[in-house]
């Protein structure tokens, strides 16, 4: 048995695999008994209930249904989705049911040929790693035990309930914006859906309050036009496209599992997480007067450190995974918390990333200030200075990975880039800074085999030199 043990191992979200290689129909049921399996613990709060929501990826449906009726057949009330949905409408659902916790079969913003399962809990958000080391433990048990599958009795999926998640979740939405200020403004936007499951969400939230929104991108294709369903550059060609078009003044793009964000200006310039992090920041404390702390990741932009110092706000910096965010979410009030790939999360809701929110509020910051994206932009950059940004991703050969990790792990430069090393932070990852707040991020992916090289400095031209200096320390190797 020990040989055909399978290889399941959880990242920086939950368990990702390749389609009909490791993430099989035989697997996900076993590592959804184990989720099953800490759910039903006396010491995990709520009621015995589990939500179960899918993305727009190749099998999706049939993986949830899987899992729902490993659920049922456990004996707990499962609730699957009656279509393909966001991963933040599952986390509500949990959180608005008292469920123990849910399921969300999705790779995200993964390449197609991935799938996964998150965890998600009966307070709104991720599994914590504390929990997810307990679920681990329950799946090395049943491993232990010689099991590698799940055996599910045919009545299981007559004792499965199905749920259209989204009016209650489209409800929560319209109630933490002002949508009258956004429809009066009359602003023209294009949503971009990126064939994902958050398809139709901010078109039907928007559309019903009168603002005039155009949505491409909305159906299913679960290769998603041979990109990636990543809201980044590379990935929102279309999107730029419609918004010149159409002469938008806004373009708004969600991921795979409509969980993170991107956008477009008036003008057809990516604006990415970083900028839409800060717009946002100012957003809810300058307009809306609320307070808190902030969380960023490791590899989130130096503009925010100047606007938490600019307004007397804590600032936590953690490793990169929106889990490590909601932590912190489920202990203070915080203001806002965001990460570099686009998951960002607010006050007043559950400790959640959600693309679709972030896209309102990105409207209403729009609105409020009668200023366009680029307009707000360039305000931040006049009174901080210029903030430029890239991430390149590398797929080293999987046989070279280890080798790669630990020359990274190693490696104390003392220049880099023609300049010399401040300091070296390996929080997550490893991370060059440099006196003039410039800095170089290599980190091997906790969903993907790639290596992530991100740089921060004040000139396109700056970055470019610290991304070669990043690539060429990877490819040494």
């Amino acid at each position: 048995m020990a040989e055909h043990r399978p290889a399941i191992t959880f990242g920086t979200d939950g368990w990702r695999g390749i389609i009909a290689d490791d993430f099989t129909g035989a697997n996900v049921r076993l590592v959804a008994q184990a989720v099953i399996n800490y759910f039903r613990r006396a010491d995990v709060p709520g009621e015995p209930t589990v939500y179960v929501g899918y993305d727009n990826r190749s099998q999706s449906e049939y993986f949830a249904t899987e899992a729902a009726r490993v659920a049922a057949a456990s004996g707990m009330r499962a609730v699957l989705s009656q279509g393909s949905c966001s991963s933040p409408s599952v986390s509500l659902g949990c959180h608005r049911d008292n469920a123990k916790g849910g399921i969300m079969i999705t790779a995200s913003h993964n390449p197609p040929q991935f799938n996964g399962l998150k965890i998600k809990m009966g307070y709104g958000g991720s599994a914590l790693p504390s929990v997810v080391a307990e679920v681990e433990k329950e799946l090395n048990a049943l491993l232990d035990a010689g099991q590698l599958t799940v055996d599910v009795p045919d009545d299981a999926a007559g004792k499965v309930e199905r749920r259209d998640f989204r009016p209650a979740y489209f409800d929560v939405l319209r109630g933490l914006v002002d949508l009258e200020l956004i429809a009066g403004a009359n602003f023209r936007i294009v949503a971009d859906a990126m064939h994902g499951s958050g398809s139709g969400y901010l078109s039907d939230i928007l559309r019903g309050a009168g603002a005039d929104i155009t949505e491409i991108r909305t159906d299913r294709n679960p290769v998603f036009g041979g990109i990636n369903p990543e809201p980044i550059v590379q990935n929102l060609g279309p999107l730029k496209q419609a918004v010149l078009e159409r002469r938008a003044d806004v373009g708004l793009a969600i991921d795979g599992d409509a969980d993170r964000v991107g956008a477009m200006d008036a003008y057809g310039n990516f604006v990415d997480s970083h900028r839409i992090f800060c717009l946002l920041l100012r957003h809810l404390y300058e307009d809306k007067g609320q307070r808190g702390s902030v969380v960023k990741t490791v590899s989130t932009t130096k503009l925010v450190d100047h606007l938490c110092a600019k307004y007397g706000l804590t600032l936590h910096v953690v490793p990169i995974g929106f889990k490590n965010i909601a932590e912190y979410m489920l202990k203070e009030p915080v203001l806002i918390g965001g990460e570099e790939s686009g998951g960002i999360g607010v006050l007043g809701y559950i400790p959640e990333r959600d693309g679709p929110l972030m896209s309102l509020l990105l409207l209403e910051a729009m609105a409020a200030r009668k200023k366009r994206l680029e307009e707000q932009i360039a305000e931040l950059m006049a009174e901080f200075g210029p903030h430029e940004y890239q991430r390149v991703d590398l797929h080293p050969e999987p046989a070279k990975m280890p080798a790669v990790i630990q020359s990274l792990q190693e490696d104390n430069p003392t220049e880099l880039a023609g300049m010399p090393v401040k300091d070296i932070d390996r929080m997550d990852g490893t991370k060059f800074n440099f006196a003039d707040e410039s800095w170089l991020l290599l980190r091997a992916s906790g969903t993907e085999p790639a290596v992530r090289v991100y740089a921060e400095s004040s000139s396109p031209e700056r970055v470019q030199e610290l991304i070669a200096a990043g690539l060429g320390l990877v490819e040494r190797v």
